[in-house]
């Protein structure tokens, strides 16, 4: 009772949101939008926050247009462990990620035509014992995004085998550097031509997972991200931010209350009817 915490830091998880009134936290808080680009409730819900970071850069822009302070903050991985030698990895080429996912409908079309032309491993589940024996993970995104895969593919030593696409890619990595040459999105067989090419070129192929190891081991950890995060949380300190939203509570409740509006209208079926009318409910209080 009566403890004020120094901030409020709420992020992303990809479920449905638990923090039903963030326009009324007495302290400075932030928001890390991770999937924006499947969840556009995502886009009011912020106005109930003094700061957002969103994990794809191609996406800040919708937040600052609407006059929401916000910063790109790129996703991570843990800490980078020393790899296991490239020699001893006996897995070629490796995919570890959910499969036929209603927001990702064409990755499974995408794998299966990648292992007509290229052996490969796919799996669904833990995947460090697999990137750990990699010598190249591939990737495969829903909306061109740089997911998590990119950043834990690379922390175990594996070369990353990456698509196309913005969100900052060229910021973070360079292809044929510390990540492979890129293939056009869901272009199975230009991916599985990069694979063999560089498989049949081991040493270079080592120098590229080491470069991109190292790379991720120096700037994309998330104790690199926590101590920028807690410099983000130090400023909004300093400058009281909460005091602007919370003079302007009543109008960002009405966002936020859209944003659960939208959450209700999108949960079909009677296994969710709980959660709309839930949802509903707090659009409409």
């Amino acid at each position: 009772m009566g403890f004020t915490p120094d901030v409020l830091f709420y992020a992303d998880d990809g479920n449905l949101p638990t923090l039903i009134d963030p326009e009324s936290a007495p302290c400075p808080s932030l928001y890390y939008s991770i999937d924006t680009y499947c969840n556009p409730w995502h886009l009011p819900y912020a106005r109930g926050f003094d700061l957002v970071l969103t994990a794809q850069k191609d996406f800040l822009s919708l937040f600052t247009d609407e006059g929401l302070p916000a910063q790109w903050l790129p996703l991570f991985c843990r800490n980078a462990d020393k790899a296991t030698p490239f020699e001893a990895r006996d897995i070629p080429v490796a995919f570890v990620g959910t499969l036929g996912h209603k927001n990702n409908p064409g990755r499974e079309v995408f794998l299966r035509n990648f292992r007509a032309r290229h052996p490969l491993l796919m799996r669904s589940g833990d995947f460090f014992p697999i990137f750990r024996r990699s010598r190249i993970v591939l990737n495969q995104t829903a909306f061109s995004e740089i997911n998590f895969r990119c950043f834990e593919a690379m922390a175990c030593g594996a070369a990353l085998l990456m698509e196309r696409c913005d969100n900052g890619l060229h910021e973070l990595f360079t292809p044929d550097e510390n990540i492979l040459p890129l293939y056009p999105k869901d272009n199975a067989a230009a991916a599985a031509s990069i694979a063999s090419t560089y498989l049949a070129r081991p040493g270079r192929l080592a120098e590229i997972a080491e470069n991109g190891r190292r790379l991720v081991a120096e700037k994309h950890t998330s104790l690199v991200r926590a101590q920028r995060l807690t410099e983000h949380c130090r400023q909004l300190r300093a400058a009281s931010a909460q005091r602007w939203r919370l003079a302007q509570a009543d109008t960002r409740r009405i966002f936020v209350r859209t944003a659960f509006g939208m959450i209700a209208s999108e949960l079909h079926g009677p296994q969710w009817e709980r959660h709309r009318m839930f949802f509903q409910t707090l659009a409409t209080r």
